[in-house]
């Protein structure tokens, strides 16, 4: 019970923290993509501490208090549509030991957001210029470059963070 509730409350303090660093990218609108990763990176420590779902839980309620307090509420749909829900399906995905399933799963998971973001982004929520949703197409191809560079990083932090932190 004890190791359950020091579990717990570090992923309270988890999400405290990510909810502190994506405020930063409400302040500063340049750095939304960035403190939206950096929060998502910071969900795999309770993946890490716990398990996999003390890492939902962690990303849930980041999502939720980051809808409720943020002023930017594009850094809290960017991390609730795909950084924060990305740990997670990264873990899942990770599973299967298969790498060229693993990629194809993957890129058709960024994808799918990526689009799923722009379109509602631009028709429902007109944050995004709705030429610049027309025209996916021609962004996803960076998009995906982009995403198997920040999926290499992160899996070089976790790797890191495993190697250093002892729980």
């Amino acid at each position: 019970m004890e190791k359950h509730n020091n579990t717990l409350t570090f992923c309270a303090m988890m999400v405290a923290l990510s909810v502190v660093v994506m405020l930063l990218g409400s302040l500063l609108p340049g750095m939304r993509l960035t403190v939206a990763a950096l929060a998502g990176v910071i969900a795999v420590l309770a993946v890490i501490r716990g398990n996999l779902g003390y890492g939902v839980l962690t990303v849930l309620a980041t999502a939720i208090l980051s809808f409720l307090l943020l002023p930017s509420k594009e850094v809290a749909l960017i991390y609730a549509a795909f950084f924060g829900p990305y740990t997670i399906v990264k873990n899942l995905i990770e599973r299967i030991h298969r790498q060229p399933v693993e990629w194809v799963l993957k890129l058709l998971f960024c994808g799918v957001m990526t689009i799923l973001l722009l379109v509602v982004s631009s028709s429902l929520l007109n944050l995004v210029p709705v030429v610049l949703a027309q025209h996916t197409w021609m962004l996803l191809p960076i998009i995906l470059v982009v995403f198997v560079l920040y999926d290499i990083a992160f899996s070089k932090v976790i790797a890191y963070l495993f190697e250093r932190i002892r729980w």
